[in-house]
């Protein structure tokens, strides 16, 4: 005689097996999505450090010099109706928009620094030498946009 039930996976095998597979998905997915935004914030925080570096030695000459003439960017004054550095004003971000500077990516190519792509653009101040992200990187539910806030923060 032929035992009933012996051949091939029961039920509730079944159920476990699909939800231990769900399971593991899922914390593949969540380890995957923390890896993907800790790499775009070490991106930004090299692209910004290169270009804080070109300022430095751009800042350094302007005061050998004592001629400003050689700034790359367009200064924030000059700039009208761009909402997302009114917003950066707004909120603090920029406090003096005298001292700052929207790089442009022929600003970049002339620095030496072709690779960064410019997506929204950098902002840098001469006299500190802070680089602004205008884009901002969000993390931690807050969105951070200089280098000093970015250099040493790490994804929750």
């Amino acid at each position: 005689m032929k035992k009933i039930g012996e051949k091939g996976i029961t039920l509730t095998t079944l159920v476990i097996t699909i939800i231990v597979l769900i399971i593991i998905t899922s914390v593949g997915i969540y380890t995957g999505t923390e890896v993907i935004k800790q790499a775009n914030l070490q991106n930004i925080n090299t692209n910004m450090m290169l270009i804080q570096a070109k300022t430095k030695t751009i800042s350094e000459q302007a005061k050998f010099n004592k001629d400003t003439s050689n700034y790359k960017g367009t200064k924030l004054t000059d700039i009208t109706g761009n909402e997302k550095i009114d917003k950066l004003v707004t909120d603090n971000i920029i406090d003096d928009k005298e001292n700052y500077y929207l790089l442009q990516q022929s600003d970049l190519n002339e620095m030496g620094l072709e690779k960064i792509s410019l997506e929204d653009g950098y902002i840098v101040n001469y006299s500190t030498n802070e680089i602004i992200y205008v884009r901002g990187f969000e993390a931690n539910n807050k969105t951070y946009y200089k280098l000093s806030e970015m250099k040493d923060l790490k994804i929750e």
